[in-house]
């Protein structure tokens, strides 16, 4: 690809290669940013249509498309530096938190056993190696490492199991809507303290204009 396709968004190639830089600090910055710069050879047709769309959300896909390029090459190079295979990296997915969070929150794990979490194919969960009390664990420590306004607002929907109309009347959010999205967020973030979302399969295809509800986010603070 000619290096004026990619000089335009070039601060964003170095925004993302510094904040991953700083999360995997045994990856060097000009490494990443390379892995950086392959994403923009391999993607055309992404590029293209996203620059079609304008500045700005062209702008927001490109920091989601590589923080995921970012972190699935620092993730490989963090498993070449300790010494374990990327594959063993285990990712908490949001239905799995969902379905713990009461149980944790409530600090009754005797529900725990009610619970389906069986997977098909290879498995996803600590649970089926005997490890459910670390899960547990580890989303009770992420929990408290959010803020107050999260935290409160997860409690009231997975402990006290109240509906979206009823949190956003308690918090005053306005609409259910509102309480939603909040909640969505709120998720994101306890996701992103226990290691963090899946990155996703980037490919270079048309209609690539997906919008957040249909891809995973890897880094929102």
């Amino acid at each position: 690809m000619d290096w004026s396709r990619i000089e335009p968004w070039d601060y964003i190639v170095i925004n993302v290669a510094s904040e991953y830089h700083r999360k995997f600090d045994m990856v060097e910055a000009e490494d990443i940013k390379q892995s950086l710069y392959e994403w923009f050879i391999d993607h055309p047709n992404k590029l293209t249509e996203w620059e079609a769309i304008g500045h700005k959300d062209a702008k927001n896909l490109l920091y989601r498309s590589l923080r995921n390029q970012a972190l699935d090459y620092c993730q490989r190079w963090k498993a070449k530096t300790v010494g374990y295979e990327k594959d063993d990296l285990f990712y908490y997915e949001p239905e799995l938190v969902e379905a713990l969070l009461p149980a944790v929150l409530r600090v009754d794990y005797s529900i725990t056993h009610k619970l389906n979490l069986g997977r098909t194919g290879k498995p996803t969960a600590p649970n089926e190696g005997g490890n459910l009390p670390v899960m547990m664990i580890e989303i009770d420590y992420a929990y408290w490492k959010l803020n107050a306004e999260d935290r409160k607002l997860l409690f009231f929907r997975h402990a006290e199991a109240m509906d979206f109309k009823e949190i956003a009347n308690l918090l005053s959010l306005g609409t259910d809507d509102a309480a939603r999205m909040r909640h969505k967020r709120a998720m994101r973030r306890l996701i992103n303290k226990i290691g963090g979302f899946r990155p996703y399969r980037d490919e270079d295809t048309k209609d690539s204009t997906e919008t957040e509800e249909s891809q995973s986010t890897v880094s929102e603070e």
